[in-house]
């Protein structure tokens, strides 16, 4: 396996951090932007949108829906696009993906919209990748979809909702995952010029098809918090943090912004200012031992979990299902990690990890592999500032949601070095 060497060469986290556009946001922007003009023929203009390669995907195919589209391992492009273009009428596509992106589910949202009166056919294996869409317009109506494997889902089926004949009345039985994207994608709506309602108990979507008379010129992007997660892991870490985030808001749309709550009660203090939103590390906590349910932030576990792990903190994450259904399965890449790092972890495999923040010898310089990974990528970069130098498997899987992030990195003393 070939590696890539990270090393730190200060602990000591003084620096103004450049944080990417939100990927998430900026994808439900460029579906929503397309679903107001086929509606009223009015183009949206999208600022400060994320230069993320997932973004990237999605926007060149709404640009060219054509012929057959590579999606690569982008997750929320392929359950996005396959809702906009199955409602979209004389639109013609195949999808297809990466190996991995071929093992992660898509047959609710496929089954969702061939109930709703869409086209969509595997093309080799039932339940994966590749498929085959012909677009049309879609009946509306009610329909359920199970949310326990993925929000995406629901948001696919919320954000084109306003092409359908008639209202979508979208059921969500049993558990649910990251109801924040969901409620994300429910602001955005509005913001956009649809109604959106959900129920208290997040049981009942219903999204109606008219749209306002008075619609917004432009919508800004907003940076991104999941981002931010991983200088939270380093201000964790290191002995000394003061970073700055230009732009970054705690009065945000993204869920993710829970982090700075969190990170609080682990002694980093996170103040917003006219620029942006600083955090400083504070008294050490009182307590040693912490445990957080990521249910509805699974993106934030990555940094919470390796951050407290070098840090020293007993941590339990609960609530973490659907990592196994990220770009790679993140709970056991996770454990993998910890336990070349020498960490006592305890796991069922499937819905909780817990370590014991205590490194039983030293790290002896084995590679920790990312599985092409961006989330897994930045979390273990970040070691390197406790532990001097680590080795990643590679390093550009971060281009998939923070193309710059060895550059801002670079402000707080990591260096690569490519052997």
């Amino acid at each position: 396996m070939s590696k890539v060497i990270i090393e730190s060469l200060d602990p000591n986290l003084v620096a103004t951090i450049q944080l990417p556009a939100s990927k998430s946001i900026s994808n439900r922007a460029y579906v929503l932007q397309q679903v107001v003009l086929q509606k009223t023929g009015k183009s949206i203009a999208i600022l400060n949108p994320s230069e993320a390669d997932d973004t990237k995907i999605i926007r060149e195919a709404l640009a060219h829906p054509i012929g057959s589209i590579d999606i690569k391992n982008a997750g929320t492009c392929l359950r996005f696009l396959t809702a906009y273009f199955a409602a979209t009428p004389d639109t013609d596509v195949t999808i297809t993906g990466s190996q991995r992106m071929k093992q992660r589910p898509i047959e609710p949202l496929v089954t969702a919209l061939n109930k709703l009166g869409a086209s969509i056919t595997y093309l080799e294996e039932n339940n994966s990748l590749p498929i085959h869409i012909k677009g049309n317009k879609l009946n509306g109506g009610t329909i359920a979809i199970p949310a326990n494997e993925s929000s995406q889902f629901v948001s696919a089926l919320m954000l084109v909702a306003p092409l359908m004949e008639g209202a979508l009345s979208i059921q969500l039985p049993g558990e649910i995952i990251s109801k924040e994207y969901i409620a994300m994608t429910q602001t955005m709506l509005g913001q956009f010029g649809f109604n959106c309602k959900i129920t208290d108990d997040y049981a009942l979507v219903q999204t109606e098809n008219n749209i306002k008379e008075e619609l917004i010129e432009s919508y800004t992007i907003e940076a991104d918090w999941s981002s931010a997660a991983f200088f939270y892991e380093a201000a964790l870490i290191a002995d000394k943090a003061d970073i700055l985030f230009p732009g970054l808001k705690l009065a945000s749309i993204q869920g993710d912004a829970i982090l700075a709550n969190w990170m609080t009660e682990m002694g980093i203090r996170t103040i917003e200012k006219e620029e942006g939103v600083y955090i400083t590390k504070g008294k050490t906590p009182d307590k040693s031992s912490f445990e957080i349910d990521f249910s509805h932030h699974p993106d934030l576990a990555p940094a919470f979990i390796c951050g407290t792990a070098l840090a020293s903190y007993v941590f339990t994450a609960k609530g973490i299902s659907s990592l196994i259904h990220k770009e790679s399965n993140r709970l056991k890449a996770l454990q993998n990690t910890l336990e070349k790092l020498h960490f006592k972890v305890e796991t069922d495999q499937k819905s909780y990890l817990k370590h014991d923040g205590m490194q039983h010898a030293f790290y002896a310089n084995n590679i920790l592999n990312t599985e092409n990974d961006h989330r897994l990528v930045m979390a273990f970069a970040i070691l390197s500032i406790h532990l001097s130098t680590i080795n990643l498997s590679e390093i550009e899987s971060v281009k998939k949601s923070f193309p710059n992030f060895f550059q801002e990195v670079a402000k707080i003393g990591l260096k690569v070095k490519l052997v």
